[in-house]
């Protein structure tokens, strides 16, 4: 084997030296970092991306605000000669989410203080992800988009990074741990079944034993001792649900995580009805007027539409239709037909869940405004004058300040969906397919002719956006029942004499099934920590 070329050699050294450095004396690794010329090549390899990665690795254990930042300005340079380079973007990421935990936590104004540095942290990550050909860098760009959504009380979202980190690079023991911890904490917050999701993370924690070595090589010396105890935690094990009789349709379920169930992996088909998530109850003051309240048929309708998006996706992803249409081909490679059409269905009917899901937040806490101006992206914060700074929703406001971490998640969703968002393709193909047009192409995406009024996308890369919606859309759903969970608690304290309704199955109701059994076990108990311990 040929060794490395002399260049190449001693910036491996000097790399390897600084690193750790950074757990031993990372004041010192700074001051080296800064004597380090940024636009030196030694054997093809600039010093800048080392100078910048110490910079804010060592400025984030030095709490060196200033040294981070400085270290973002060269991940910008980096980024901005070389934007389809996903190392840049990753580092970029890095960057940013180290810069916004350098703030000191003094509440939950610390989410709004840091929104834009974690959500365009968050955004370049995603532009990593998205390249697609680096395996490595995609897996460790989605284990710290999971890591900064776990931060932002998006638990089923960080699980859902983690699963594709491992999906890219099984080693990766940052992912495998980060997914443990995620089905830990559903445990001891009563979330889901508890047998299952103990097995999952069993089998996580198994997967990270196998590459202990990895832990440091990703996240250094200090995230190793940090780990320690969870990866000597002794977890009973178990075989994963048996999916030998699951359809084929609940294999796909079951596959991309989308079971709208709190048990977020490990779908049981025994169940019949196993898309179980719905409300325990809901309090009312006493003397509210009869009838069942409007939340029950809007978490209804959210869910039936939901279950129809999931549906539409599969026959789209994996069944052949009979095609009656004679189409004109536009040269261009495009795909015309029943199945694309369908694809874009599904799509946008899986985002119209969100601003469903901001409709039924109205209802329930009774905000103020007209019901037709109420949408996802504009519910969860309050208005205010270009320039001026975020601040929640007045109504949403005290239920935040008393813990209510869904209603943090949900509102961050919404700042990902927004402009230049991580999320914002998601909605864009939404708003194209329901205003404008979208086409698919299999081969390439250059269109014959261009128009402003056509979104084009290749197949292929439209196909991991739907499986993407899809997992949005549920995790989205999980906040919202959780956020009611949690609000009702902290009803139960009130002084004001209230009064639980509890609905009986529907199916039950209309002779269908055997009734409440066929939900256990699956019915969200406890809340998130309030958002202060979170952090």
């Amino acid at each position: 084997m040929k060794g490395k070329p002399a260049g190449l050699e001693l910036f491996s050294q000097e790399r390897d030296r600084l690193q750790s450095l950074i757990d031993e004396d990372p004041a010192k690794a700074l001051k080296e970092a800064r004597a380090l010329s940024s636009d030196t090549p030694v054997g093809g390899v600039l010093y800048t991306g080392l100078k910048a990665g110490i910079l804010v690795d060592a400025g984030s254990c030095a709490k060196d605000k200033q040294a981070v930042e400085e270290g973002i300005a060269l991940f910008r340079a980096l980024a901005s000669a070389n934007p389809k380079q996903p190392d840049s973007h990753y580092n970029l990421g890095n960057g940013l989410v180290a810069l916004a935990d350098l703030e000191p936590y003094t509440g939950v104004d610390w989410y709004l203080t840091t929104a834009a540095t974690r959500r365009e942290g968050r955004s370049q990550f995603q532009r990593a992800i998205s390249s697609n050909h680096n395996h490595p860098i995609v897996s460790v760009a989605l284990t710290n988009l999971g890591n900064a959504l776990w931060k932002a009380h998006r638990w089923a979202e960080a699980y859902d990074a983690y699963a594709r980190a491992l999906a890219h690079d099984a080693s990766n023991a940052m992912a495998s741990t980060g997914a443990a911890k995620v089905l830990l904490q559903c445990i001891a917050r009563g979330i889901g079944d508890r047998k299952v999701l103990q097995s999952v993370a069993a089998r996580h924690l198994e997967a990270a034993k196998l590459h202990p070595e990895r832990i440091a090589e990703l996240a250094g010396a200090r995230a190793q001792q940090q780990l320690s105890q969870l990866m000597q935690k002794r977890l009973e094990g178990g075989a994963p649900p048996d999916l030998s009789r699951a359809s084929e349709y609940e294999r796909f379920v079951a596959a991309n995580r989308l079971a709208l169930s709190p048990t977020i992996d490990g779908q049981d088909c025994s169940l019949k009805r196993w898309d179980s998530l719905r409300f325990a109850s809901i309090t009312e003051p006493a003397g509210t007027d009869p009838g069942v309240p409007a939340l029950f048929a809007m978490l209804n309708v959210m869910k039936s539409d939901f279950l129809a998006a999931r549906y539409l996706a599969y026959q789209a992803l994996s069944s052949t239709f009979p095609e009656s249409g004679l189409y004109s081909d536009t040269l261009d490679y495009a795909v015309y037909g029943v199945a694309p059409s369908m694809l874009s269905l599904a799509q946008r009917a899986c985002i119209d869940v969100l601003d469903k899901i901001a409709v039924a937040t109205t209802e329930y806490f009774a905000m103020p405004g007209p019901a037709r101006a109420v949408y996802f992206t504009n519910r969860w914060f309050a208005d205010s004058q270009k320039g001026q700074p975020l601040a929640w929703h007045p109504s949403l406001r005290p239920h935040i300040d008393k813990g209510n971490a869904a209603l943090i998640a949900l509102a961050e969703i919404s700042l990902d969906v927004g402009e230049g968002g991580a999320l914002q393709r998601k909605k864009a193909f939404r708003h194209a397919s329901t205003h404008r047009f979208t086409v698919l192409h299999d081969i390439g995406c250059k269109p014959s002719r261009k128009s402003v009024h056509i979104e084009h996308c290749e197949v292929s890369d439209f196909k991991s956006d739907l499986i993407e919606s899809l997992q949005l859309g549920r995790a989205a759903m999980l906040y919202f029942v959780e956020m009611i969970s949690i609000n009702e608690r902290a009803n139960t304290a009130s002084p004001e004499k209230r009064l639980p309704i509890s609905v009986p199955s529907h199916h039950y109701i209309r002779g269908e099934d055997e009734g409440e059994r066929q939900i256990r076990r699956t019915i969200p108990k406890t809340p998130l920590r309030n958002a202060k311990k979170r952090r």
